[in-house]
C-alpha cells in the first residue's frame, strides 16, 4: 500500500524529509564549528522530533536508529563525547539510511523485508560510538536485583525459553528481563506501551496479557489499559531506562543470570530430548495448542494461495513469514528456521507463492503438524504462478511544494477580479442582444473588456509563476555533504563557499540544475583541486576553495562553478584530442588554447589518467552540456593552468512559459524555441557554397555550416529564391544556418509533450495552441540537425 493511502503517513513523509535535511546541515555546521551551540541544538531538535513522529506508524526499525542516532547526539551535547570526523560519518550514513527508508515509505507504504536486520546492525554501529563510560552506573537497582530471576520469567515454558536462545551465527548476548505494567489511563496520556516496547532493540520474547480477566464485549472500556508486557531483550540497560525514563514507576528490569536458560532446560530434559530426535510437536503441546498451530498453518496457505492484486503480494509474504516464525518459536523448533529462511528468500526471489507452500506441505513429515488442508487438497505445482508488476504499476511518491501564504493570497485576489470580469461578459453580451449598443459603441466595450481580461491573464501568469519559484539553495544545500564525504574518501582539504543561494527560478529549472552541477562539483574535486602537498609545492594554501555563485540575469538564472585548483591543461588537451582521433595534429595545433579547452565538451573526452568511481570515464562534460542545453540554456567554460576552472550555467528563470519563434513554409508554421536563436539573416543563394557533401556560407569571417529544414521535414524546398532566409541556431557550442521558408512573430507559448499515438515523435518537442485555434508544432532542433 503506497503512502497516498494513508493521509498521515503522507503528511509524514515530507516533513520527516525536511527534519533530515536540517539534521544533515547542522551536523556539518558542528562539525566545521563544534563551539557554537546553535548548530548542536538544532540538530538535537531536529532527530527528537523525527523519532517523536516516527513512533506514530509501524516503522520500528527506523524509530530505533532514529532513537540510537539522538543517544549518541546526547552525549555530544553533554561534552561527554568530542564529535570528530568518524562519529559524524556514523551519523550521516545513519541518516542516510533513514531517508532511504523514508524514500521507500513513499512508494511502498511499509518499510522493506531486511529493515529490521539493517536496523539491529545500524544500532549496534551507533552504539560503538558511545564512551566506554557511558552509562556506567545506570541500572545499578536492577544489578542489585539481578541474582534472583523473575517469577514469571521461571514460570515461562519451554518454547518460550527456547525462543530466548541465541540464533545460529550469532552471539551470546546479555539478556535482560522486562515487565512493564502500565498505568490503565495511560492512553488519555498519549502513551502507547506496545508501541513502546517495539521500540526495544534485540527483542527475543514477547508476551502481552491481561491484568485481570477481560469482561464481557459489551462491558469493555477502550479508553482503559488493561495490559501487562513482558519482554526479553538484549537491549543495553542503558537504552531501556532511557526509552521508559517518563514511566519509572510502572517498570521492572532484571537482567538474567547466563545459566538461567541452562537451568530451565534441565528441569525440562525429556521435552529437550524429544525435540532432539525430532518427535511430533503434537507430543510437547497440549491438544488445543496442537490445533491452533494446524489451524495457522492452514491460514497461511490461504493466504498465499490468494489470488488477487500484485501489489499485495509483498505484504501477504511479510504476514506469513511472520506468522510461520511464532508458529515455529511457539512450537520449541528453531531447527526449521533456516529451511524457513531459504524458502522465503526463494519466493522473494522468483516472486512465486510455491516455495514457501512446499515448506508449509513439508510441515508434517518434519513432525509439526497433522495433514493440512488449507488449499483443499491443491499442490504446489498448481499453485498460480504470479507476474511481476510492471514498473508503471508501482505507486509514484507524491510531488509536493511548500509556497508562501502571500503568493496565494495574491493569487486569489486575482481569481476574485477575474470572476467581476467574467460576469461583466454576460451584461455586455445582453446589451448587445437587445441592440441597445451601436457597432461602434460595442467594439469599444469588447475592447475594454479584453484588455482587462488581457491585464489580469498576465497578472495571474506572473502570480502562478511566483508560486513555482524556489530558491537555488535547494539544489546547493546537498553540496557541502558532497564537497565533505568525496573530500575525506581523496584525503583532500576543501572549503566551499555558497553565494546567492536565496536567487529563485522555478521548480523545474532549479531541478535540473542538480546533475550538471554534481558532475561539475566531483570533477572540480577529483581534477581540479590538488592535494595538500602539491598545493604547497605550488605556493597555495592546503585548503582548497570551490565556490558555488547564484545571481540573476535579465530573464536568466546564472551558476557558477569555481575553484582554485590546477586548472585545465591546453597542451594536455589538444594531446588528448589528437589520440581520442577527434581531430588531426595540424587542426589541434592551429586552435587557440580557450578553443582547445571547449573541446572537454566532446563525447567521450577525458583527461584522466586512470579511470576511477568518481570520473574518468568521458562521460561528463558532454552530459552537462546536452542537459543544460535540453532545458534551453547554455555552458561556458573558462580555465588557466595552475590558477583554477570557472563553469557557467545560464537557464532560463522558468521552463514553464517558453518563448518561440515561428517559421513558415507555405501555409505550415512551425515554432522553434528562441533560446537556441542566435540571429536572422537573409542569405544571398550565391553567397551559399557547397564544399564536398556540405553547404556553407561565411558570416562576420567565420564559417557557417547549413540546413535546409525543408528536406529533414520533407517539404518543398524553395531552392530558387534570391535570398535564403537563414535561422542561426546555437548547438553544442557551434552556430548552424538553418534554411526556411519565412521568419514569423515571437510569442510566449505553453508547450505541451507530444502525447498518444504522437508521443515519442523524433524531431518534435512538443505542441501549443495559436490564438485563431490552431495547432503549433514545437521543432526539436537539436534532434532535426543531428547535434
Amino acid at each position: 500500500m503506497s503512502a497516498s493511502a494513508n493521509p498521515l503517513l503522507q503528511q509524514f513523509i515530507p516533513e520527516a524529509r525536511d527534519l533530515l535535511e536540517q539534521a544533515g546541515h547542522n551536523l556539518l555546521a558542528l562539525e566545521r564549528t563544534p563551539d557554537v551551540a546553535e548548530p548542536m541544538n538544532a540538530l538535537f531538535r531536529a532527530v527528537h522530533t523525527l523519532k517523536g513522529t516516527s513512533g506514530l506508524f509501524d516503522i520500528g526499525p527506523l524509530t530505533r536508529v532514529v532513537h540510537a542516532a539522538e543517544d549518541l547526539l546526547c552525549t555530544v551535547q553533554s561534552g561527554e563525547l568530542a564529535l570528530g570526523a568518524a562519529t559524524a560519518d556514523v551519523l550521516l550514513q545513519a541518516l542516510d539510511q533513514v531517508g532511504a527508508w523514508i524514500d521507500g515509505l513513499a512508494d511502498a507504504g511499509e518499510l522493506p523485508a531486511t529493515a529490521e536486520l539493517d536496523s539491529c546492525a545500524w544500532v549496534k554501529q551507533l552504539r560503538a560510538e558511545l564512551p566506554a563510560a557511558h552509562g556506567a552506573g545506570v541500572g545499578q537497582a536492577a544489578d542489585a536485583a539481578s541474582a534472583a530471576v523473575p517469577a514469571w520469567v521461571l514460570a515461562l515454558p519451554l518454547v518460550d525459553v527456547q525462543a530466548c536462545a541465541a540464533r545460529p551465527g550469532e552471539d551470546a548476548a546479555e539478556l535482560i528481563a522486562i515487565s512493564y505494567l502500565p498505568d490503565e489511563n495511560c492512553f488519555f496520556r498519549g502513551e502507547d506501551p506496545l508501541a513502546l516496547m517495539r521500540q526495544i532493540e534485540g527483542m527475543r520474547l514477547l508476551r502481552v496479557s491481561p491484568t485481570r480477566p477481560w469482561p464481557g464485549l459489551d462491558d469493555i472500556d477502550p479508553f482503559q489499559c488493561n495490559l501487562c508486557l513482558q519482554a526479553i531483550v538484549t537491549a543495553p540497560m542503558a537504552e531501556i531506562e532511557h526509552l521508559f525514563r517518563y514511566v519509572p514507576d510502572q517498570i521492572e528490569i532484571a537482567p538474567l543470570p547466563a545459566d538461567w536458560q541452562a537451568g530451565r532446560a534441565a528441569a525440562s530434559a525429556p521435552a529437550m530430548q524429544a525435540i532432539e530426535t525430532q518427535v511430533p510437536v503434537t507430543n510437547l503441546l497440549a491438544p488445543d495448542d496442537a490445533a491452533t498451530v494446524q489451524a495457522v498453518l492452514e491460514g497461511q496457505m490461504r493466504l498465499l494461495a490468494a489470488s488477487g492484486d500484485d501489489a499485495l503480494w509483498p505484504g501477504r509474504l511479510a504476514a506469513a513469514t511472520r506468522a510461520l516464525h511464532g508458529v515455529i518459536h511457539f512450537a520449541g523448533r528453531d531447527d526449521l528456521l533456516a529451511p524457513l529462511q531459504a524458502a522465503v528468500a526463494r519466493a522473494q526471489s522468483e516472486d512465486v507463492a510455491s516455495a514457501l507452500l512446499a515448506f508449509i506441505d513439508s510441515l508434517p513429515a518434519r513432525g509439526l503438524a497433522g495433514p493440512l488442508r488449507g488449499r483443499r487438497g491443491q499442490t504446489s505445482e498448481t499453485i498460480p504462478q504470479r507476474d511481476t508488476p510492471a514498473p508503471e504499476a508501482r505507486a509514484v511518491a507524491t510531488s509536493t511544494l511548500r509556497v508562501e501564504q502571500s503568493k496565494i493570497d495574491a493569487l486569489m485576489n486575482l481569481i476574485g477580479e477575474l470572476v467581476v470580469a467574467k460576469n461583466a461578459l454576460a451584461y455586455l453580451a445582453r446589451r448587445a442582444d437587445d441592440g441597445t449598443l451601436g457597432m461602434r459603441e460595442l467594439a469599444r466595450e469588447i475592447k475594454d473588456r479584453q484588455a482587462l481580461v488581457n491585464r489580469i491573464a498576465e497578472e495571474m501568469q506572473a502570480a502562478v509563476m511566483a508560486v513555482r519559484m524556489l530558491p537555488v539553495e535547494h539544489v546547493f544545500q546537498r553540496f557541502p555533504r558532497l564537497v565533505r564525504d568525496i573530500a575525506r574518501r581523496l584525503n583532500k582539504r576543501v572549503e566551499l563557499v555558497i553565494e546567492g543561494g536565496e536567487t529563485e527560478a522555478d521548480k523545474n529549472v532549479v531541478e535540473a540544475l542538480a546533475d550538471p552541477m554534481i558532475h561539475m562539483v566531483r570533477n572540480s574535486l577529483d581534477h581540479g583541486i590538488e592535494s595538500p602537498e602539491e598545493r604547497r609545492q605550488a605556493g597555495k594554501p592546503e585548503h582548497g576553495t570551490i565556490r558555488l555563485l547564484a545571481l540573476q540575469g535579465n530573464d536568466n538564472v546564472i551558476i557558477r562553478i569555481v575553484d582554485d585548483g590546477r586548472g585545465i591543461d591546453a597542451a594536455v588537451v589538444r594531446r588528448k584530442a589528437v589520440d581520442k582521433g577527434l581531430l588531426d595534429q595540424e587542426r589541434a595545433a592551429a586552435l587557440t588554447d580557450e578553443e582547445a579547452i571547449q573541446l572537454v565538451f566532446a563525447p567521450g573526452f577525458s583527461t584522466a589518467a586512470a579511470v576511477s568511481e568518481l570520473s574518468g570515464r568521458g562521460v561528463g562534460m558532454d552530459v552537462v552540456r546536452n542537459a543544460v542545453e535540453k532545458a534551453g540554456g547554455r555552458v561556458c567554460l573558462s580555465s588557466r593552468a595552475g590558477h583554477g576552472t570557472q563553469v557557467e550555467l545560464t537557464l532560463p528563470l522558468s521552463m514553464s512559459v517558453t518563448r518561440i519563434m515561428t517559421i513558415a513554409f507555405g501555409d505550415r508554421l512551425f515554432g522553434v524555441p528562441m533560446a537556441l536563436v542566435v540571429e536572422t539573416v537573409r542569405v544571398p543563394r550565391t553567397a551559399v557554397h557547397r564544399v564536398r557533401n556540405r553547404e556553407m556560407f561565411v558570416l562576420r569571417d567565420s564559417v557557417v555550416p547549413v540546413v535546409r529544414l525543408a528536406r529533414l521535414l520533407d517539404l518543398p524546398d524553395e531552392t530558387d529564391v534570391e535570398e535564403a532566409a537563414m535561422l542561426v541556431v546555437r548547438l553544442n557550442g557551434q552556430r548552424v544556418g538553418i534554411v526556411v521558408g519565412a521568419f514569423g512573430e515571437g510569442m510566449e507559448v505553453i508547450v505541451k509533450p507530444m502525447e498518444g499515438v504522437l508521443a515519442g515523435l523524433r524531431g518534435f518537442s512538443g505542441t501549443t495552441l495559436l490564438g485563431d485555434g490552431r495547432v503549433l508544432l514545437i521543432l526539436d532542433v537539436r534532434e532535426l540537425v543531428g547535434q
